[in-house]
């Protein structure tokens, strides 16, 4: 199975890719839903990060499969719901427990560097990224614009860049289009 993560550095939110980790256009598909299938959507997140920014470890197992899943439906709830105290509490853990944070090194020449520490393998940083940002979303008003996409069938949640977005993708966009496209044909052609 392979999973489309956007690639894009403006239009990642670690919490929104957890969030439509469940695919609703062509046709619905978790990626939570398995091991196997958790492994490889894993792995593509993996691939939008900066070289080693989540360690080595990007394994998913039976445990870690349920952390994403549990996180996924904590924030779900935050973003597109009325939070509950529980859903709060989930994010609130991870963002103390795992969140990576920035330190400072010297290299063998005596250069400073900066670098970025992780509190634990793959998933439980990312889980850490994902509460972070779900708290900035909230904390820049983020919720508050947070949309679905327009075509009909996809539920991609996103956040506008703009007032006039609607679609998630061009994809969708030239979808939603050619659709009304067809009907207006249709209609012309019926009526004719």
């Amino acid at each position: 199975m392979q999973f489309d993560v956007p690639r894009d550095a403006a239009e990642v939110r670690p919490s929104l890719v957890l969030v439509n980790s469940v695919v609703a256009a062509p046709d619905e598909r978790d990626a939570l839903a398995e091991v196997a299938s958790a492994a490889a959507w894993f792995v593509a997140v993996a691939a939008t990060s900066a070289r080693g920014e989540l360690g080595d470890d990007l394994a998913v197992d039976g445990e870690r499969m349920d952390a994403l899943r549990e996180m996924r439906g904590a924030v779900e709830q935050i973003l597109l719901a009325r939070p509950r105290a529980s859903s709060l509490a989930v994010v609130n853990r991870h963002e103390t427990e795992s969140a990576p944070s920035w330190g400072l090194d010297l290299d063998g020449r005596g250069e400073l560097h900066v670098r970025r520490r992780l509190w634990g393998p793959g998933v439980e940083s990312w889980l850490g990224i994902v509460a972070a940002d779900c708290i900035d979303l909230v904390r820049r008003g983020g919720r508050d614009r947070i949309a679905t996409c327009a075509t009909p069938g996809c539920r991609i949640v996103l956040v506008p860049d703009h007032h006039r977005q609607r679609y998630c993708s061009s994809v969708c966009a030239h979808r939603t289009r050619q659709a009304r496209y067809q009907r207006t044909r249709l209609r012309a052609d019926g009526s004719a």
